[in-house]
């Protein structure tokens, strides 16, 4: 029987690797979100969190809390400031890069609810 056209395009043993890998990237592909926007039937401060979670957590620390990376602690953004935020997320500030064209203004608002909800 002769192998799949793929298969003898590939070096030896690429076909089973490649099909090993095949279960493994469909999982991946689905746990990934294709866009941070949440669904409409999650409370806006969680919303908000998933966002967080995949486009600021990296500098700002899983729940706001610092990294140590010199970024703002969100916990303690003054609620009265939310065009400040707004400002700053859209625009950049200092070492923060803009996210303008990144993030959708709904999703900003839903990072607003996140942020406040959880500000001291």
């Amino acid at each position: 029987m002769r192998a799949p056209a793929f298969s003898r395009a590939l070096p030896a043993g690429g076909a089973r690797r490649l099909a090993a890998a095949l279960p493994l990237a469909v999982l991946l592909a689905a746990a990934a979100p294709a866009h941070a926007q949440a669904p409409t039937d999650v409370p806006p401060a969680e919303a908000g969190r998933r966002i967080y979670a995949v486009n600021c957590a990296r500098c700002h620390g899983l729940n706001m809390v610092s990294t140590g990376s010199g970024s703002a602690d969100l916990r303690r953004f003054p609620l009265e400031q939310k065009d400040r935020f707004v400002q700053a997320v859209t625009q950049g500030l200092r070492a923060m890069p803009a996210w303008g064209n990144t993030l959708k203004p709904e999703e900003i608002e839903l990072l607003w609810a996140y942020v406040s909800s959880a500000a001291r």
